[in-house]
């Protein structure tokens, strides 16, 4: 049972000038004017986990968008994001940074190298996961560069990161190492965050099943690239643009191993009773969707879908929690200079970006 969720009426309250038009320390950025909104600190009791959307913007030597450059490879958006997150750390009180994948857009050396560039300013500072995308893998599923990159071996020690699929023998195995766990705690709660590769296949999904029955007690997050989008695979520009979204029933790597993401929220997903959130990245063309599930326990699952390739500005997803009210406050602002989200060309709704979800989050108290 999934419905699109209508919910957001109390969130416009919030997006009031007179509300939201309080400055955010942000390292160096620019004045904004008065009217417009801006994020404000995270509240005494909260805590925040922020969400990175596609981010293959790359500019320069042998890039998708200046193929004929002699410039420097660079990446000006992710460069932006990280370097908010750095900068508001303690502002937000960020406990977890997840990335939705396509970190690249080309497999190419000069383009991980920026991405690791990036993303390395975060080792040390607040843990992080990036889930595998289309991008970063070929076809067939090879995510040999993303794993040389984002693997394992970049985390040995450090006490979050909780594993990886190990892989199996033989050409018919997934390769080890892309998919991923996180553990984390905030607000006194535990929590466990999954990075799926795009398309997971069975054996993928069957170590999933594992890590999230191991860690039950865990209120859970899952970040896999591709969710929510054109329900069917679009046949034409038309139908990324109006043909009805949902939970898609279709697939881009894996080959004929890979599960559509309707097909993993069923073989795994929808089975576990913690499992609370579903992120994801990949429709830049529907920018930003939620959809409501409910599981076989019949608990509430939300999914987000957050990618902005397709706008000039550089929207970054911050989830606030607010354990003592039994919401999540969904925001998304400007990297560049704190402004929140009041709507899109392709989404000019601005409650489609930001947004409050009921979830209730009881805090175990001390007796």
């Amino acid at each position: 049972m999934q419905r699109m969720d209508a919910a957001g009426k109390q969130f416009r309250q919030l997006l009031r000038p007179a509300v939201l038009a309080l400055a955010v320390a942000v390292v160096a950025r620019p004045a904004v004017a008065p009217s417009e909104p801006t994020l404000d600190a995270a509240p005494d009791g909260s805590f925040s986990v922020v969400v990175i959307p596609d981010s293959q913007k790359y500019r320069g030597r042998g890039t998708k968008s200046e193929p004929m450059s002699t410039n420097e490879v660079t990446n000006a958006t992710l460069d932006s994001h990280v370097r908010w997150i750095v900068g508001n750390v303690e502002a937000q009180r960020v406990a977890f940074v997840t990335h939705v994948g396509d970190i690249v857009d080309r497999k190419v050396p000069e383009q991980w190298a920026v991405a690791r560039r990036c993303m390395d300013r975060l080792d040390g500072l607040v843990p992080y996961g990036v889930a595998p995308g289309n991008h970063d893998m070929s076809a067939s599923g090879n995510s040999a560069m993303f794993v040389r990159e984002f693997g394992p071996a970049h985390f040995v020690g450090l006490p979050w990161y909780g594993g990886a699929f190990e892989g199996a023998p033989g050409a018919a195995g997934s390769q080890g190492g892309a998919s991923s766990f996180q553990l984390f705690s905030a607000g006194g709660m535990d929590f466990i965050i999954l990075h799926l590769e795009c398309n997971a296949p069975d054996d993928v999904l069957a170590w999933a099943d594992g890590v999230l029955c191991a860690h039950a007690g865990r209120r859970a997050i899952v970040t896999t690239h591709m969710d929510l989008g054109p329900i069917e695979k679009p046949r034409n520009e038309k139908d990324y643009l109006e043909a009805p979204r949902g939970r898609m029933r279709w697939k881009k790597v894996h080959g004929e191993r890979g599960n559509t993401p309707q097909e993993m929220w069923e073989q795994c997903f929808r089975k576990h009773e913690n499992l609370f959130l579903i992120l994801s990245g990949d429709q830049s063309r529907s920018q930003a969707l939620r959809l409501v599930s409910t599981s076989d326990h019949g608990r509430t699952v939300h999914a987000l879908l957050s990618d902005y390739n397709q706008d000039a500005a550089d929207w970054l997803r911050i989830l606030r929690f607010l354990p003592e009210r039994a919401r999540i406050d969904v925001l998304t602002v400007n990297s560049r200079d704190g402004t929140l989200c009041k709507g899109t060309r392709l989404v000019p709704d601005s409650i489609q970006h930001c947004f409050c979800l009921e979830w209730p989050m009881p805090v175990k108290r001390a007796p």
